[in-house]
């Protein structure tokens, strides 16, 4: 009884430690989801203004000559913005289905491949899949110009037609408990379809867009890793709250246990006491 005794206060002391390791965990990433909250609004906001001056000025007269807007032919690029560590539910499970199943669907085109985060180098890696660049990871931290150096190297090597078009393998936040991974094309950039008449340009239409086009597709870059980012942290601290969740809950029952145990240990022995001091009475 005593051997069982300490075994379960060895398994209440651990689960105990878990318990404070995951609680420690979740409380870093409410801090670091609750600091990307605002900035992924603002970033929402900018760049649906932005979205709307592009199709207003796209959708007036011009050349076409722009190389953002032009089709080429050529490899695909694809980025896959993943987390740095894991810990994070399906989070990253999501984001490299999304992106195998957009290998699988052009399996007989070449495909550049460019990798944020190593949890998704590693897994390509492990798959004998060639990765043409892996840029490294901010672990989850946010800087005020953390996409340029990325979004510079992505822009030429499309500009230098290493790439015809660039897809990015990212996660859209919805809400703490939603988000859903997906492939989006980023470059070359659609014309819209619709025609503004009620807008009058100063400049040509193709100086407009020369202007226009790389504040786009900058603000569109920060917006998928700003989604990402939060979709991370969102992933893992609900990911963490349910482990508390459980630690406490099966702490809870082993505690049971071990009162249960220690109350049949003290009523075993005052039944022998008692049937000693009996049998002494004779």
């Amino acid at each position: 009884m005593s051997q069982q005794l300490r075994q379960l206060k060895t398994r209440i002391r651990s689960i105990e430690g878990t318990w404070k390791v995951t609680r420690a965990m979740e409380m870093v990433s409410m801090s670091k989801f609750k600091s990307l909250e605002a900035p992924l609004k603002m970033g929402r906001n900018y760049f649906e203004k932005v979205r709307s001056l592009f199709n207003n000025a796209a959708g007036m007269e011009f050349s076409l000559r722009n190389p953002f807007m032009s089709k080429r032919k050529g490899p695909l690029g694809l980025l896959v913005i993943s987390a740095d560590t894991g810990l994070c539910g399906v989070y990253n499970y999501q984001l490299i289905r999304a992106a195998e199943r957009f290998l699988e669907k052009n399996a007989g085109q070449e495909v550049r491949l460019y990798v944020y985060g190593r949890k998704g180098a590693g897994h390509f890696r492990k798959k004998g899949i060639s990765i043409n660049h892996v840029f490294p990871g901010m672990h989850g931290r946010l800087s005020g110009n953390f996409h340029v150096k990325m979004f510079d190297h992505l822009i030429a090597d499309y500009l230098n037609n290493k790439v015809s078009e660039l897809h990015v393998a990212y996660t859209v936040f919805e809400n703490p408990m939603k988000h859903r991974a997906v492939v989006d094309k980023f470059l070359h950039v659609e014309r819209p379809q619709t025609k503004n008449s009620h807008f009058i340009l100063e400049s040509s239409g193709d100086g407009v867009l020369a202007s226009l086009l790389p504040v786009y597709l900058s603000s569109m870059f920060r917006l998928m890793l700003l989604e990402s980012l939060t979709s991370e942290h969102s992933a893992r601290m609900v990911a963490m709250k349910s482990s508390k969740d459980n630690a406490k809950e099966l702490m809870g029952d082993l505690i049971l246990l071990r009162n249960k145990v220690r109350q049949a240990a003290i009523t075993k022995e005052v039944i022998e006491i008692i049937s000693s001091v009996e049998a002494l009475k004779g």
